[in-house]
């Protein structure tokens, strides 16, 4: 693996390239806040000769603006034109990186990242993959009202780590909408949002989430499953917990066969 960093526009990415490409190019996008420790899920797309692009949202890390779950959703589209060039320059010593060709683009979204994939997806994308999803946010759409409590308190605990830790992750103004998204107040994070968008996607979508996640519960999935009515959509479940660091061989198994086409479940 070769790792660069890539400035496209006012965005800043992480860019991985593969011993051997394949014309696939995944898009990565990280959960809130974001984690440097996705090395288990990155080998999993180098392995299958996809180029990764890990960019950063508006306002997260270093790049410019502010970061807002609207600005997060607006980003999408940008990071598919990312996604489409065949060479770019490597950041800090003007270095050409030659991509290539590009055949496939995939959109990845991880917790926080899924749903903002999800949210910022235009069908442009040849296929999309959502890990631990967070899709749930008002706590009157969970299955149980103990679940809907505990998981906002966890959204509580996240606005004051976003608001507060040093150095700052993610910059936001007075006015930013990231509370109300959290906090299940917005149209965004209404589970009807979310059963619309994945009813009319029309790309084919694996979601992949974890028996024993202990942040999203699974029962959250599997409540959005019941309502979701489209055959581009294909649900795993594992063993796994949220974090993709704690997938095994079956989940790489599954990831990769759903990036190779080679998932008896889906026809291409």
């Amino acid at each position: 693996m070769i790792t660069y960093k890539v400035r496209h526009k006012h965005y800043i990415s992480n860019l991985y390239l593969p011993e051997k490409k394949s014309g696939k190019v995944v898009l990565l996008l990280s959960g809130l806040p974001p984690s440097n420790n996705i090395n288990n899920i990155l080998n999993i797309f180098l392995n299958t000769g996809a180029i990764v692009y890990a960019p950063s949202f508006s306002g997260m890390l270093d790049s410019e603006g502010l970061f807002s779950v609207k600005n997060a959703i607006k980003d999408v589209n940008e990071f598919y034109n990312l996604a489409t060039k065949t060479k770019i320059r490597e950041l800090y010593y003007g270095k050409n990186i030659e991509i290539g060709k590009v055949k496939e683009i995939i959109l990845v979204g991880m917790s926080f990242g899924s749903i903002i994939a999800l949210l910022g997806h235009k069908n442009k994308f040849n296929k999309m993959i959502l890990l631990s999803s967070a899709f749930l946010f008002n706590p009157k759409d969970f299955p149980t009202k103990k679940m809907g409590k505990d998981f906002n308190f966890q959204m509580k605990r996240l606005l004051y780590l976003l608001k507060n830790a040093f150095p700052y992750s993610c910059r936001m103004d007075k006015n930013s909408d990231v509370e109300d998204f959290l906090m299940g107040k917005s149209y965004l994070s209404q589970k009807k949002t979310v059963i619309d968008k994945l009813n009319n996607l029309e790309c084919k979508t694996l979601i992949l989430h974890g028996k024993n996640d202990t942040s999203v519960p699974f029962e959250i999935i599997k409540s959005i499953q019941k309502e979701v009515n489209n055959y581009d959509v294909v649900w795993e479940y594992t063993e796994s917990s949220h974090s993709t660091n704690s997938y095994k061989n079956k989940e790489i198994e599954i990831i990769t066969n759903f990036v190779l086409h080679k998932n008896n479940n889906i026809k291409f």
